[in-house]
This record gives C-alpha cells, sequence and structure tokens, in this order.
C-alpha cells in the first residue's frame, strides 16, 4: 500500500530548516510515506497551502476562500447540509 500525503509545510529558521527537512524526510521513509517530486517545492518565502497566504512576515486567510465561504448558498434543508459524496 502506499500513501501520499498532500500540503504539509515545514516552516522554520534557515539555521534548522534543513534538520527539520531531513527529519521529515525520515519520518516518510518510516511510516511509508510517499512523496511526488514533481509536486514538491522546497525554500518558499510566500505562497498559498491549506486556505492560507504565507509569507516571511505573516500568515493570512486567502480572500478567495473567504470569498467562497461568503458567497456559499444558504443551507435550506437538512438534505442540503448533508454530504452525499456527489459535491465533489
Amino acid at each position: 500500500m502506499k500513501i501520499f500525503l498532500n500540503d504539509f509545510i515545514v516552516f522554520s529558521g534557515m539555521s534548522i530548516h534543513l534538520e527539520k527537512i531531513i527529519k521529515c524526510f525520515i519520518k516518510c521513509r518510516e511510516y511509508g510515506i510517499s512523496l511526488n517530486p514533481e509536486k514538491c517545492v522546497f525554500v518558499v518565502c510566500f505562497g498559498t497551502i491549506l486556505g492560507f497566504i504565507v509569507s516571511k512576515e505573516r500568515k493570512t486567510p486567502n480572500p478567495k476562500e473567504i470569498e467562497a465561504l461568503v458567497n456559499m448558498p444558504i443551507p435550506k434543508t437538512p438534505q442540503d447540509i448533508q454530504w452525499n459524496g456527489k459535491n465533489l
């Protein structure tokens, strides 16, 4: 069985970043977690992850995510809030 892990971030200062990345790789290997090199990005100072815009200075909610929530239709029936697997 192969396990793929989507969207994780290693946040640290540059002086210890390599050490933390190595620890993550060791844990991934230990638990059989595969990383797709084509989707991996390293040493990023600014980006979007898990609904947030992350930079060296701060982490802020992504305005696109907030807009999607604000514009979401208000549920009117219990079925409107039940996940049926077809919403994706």
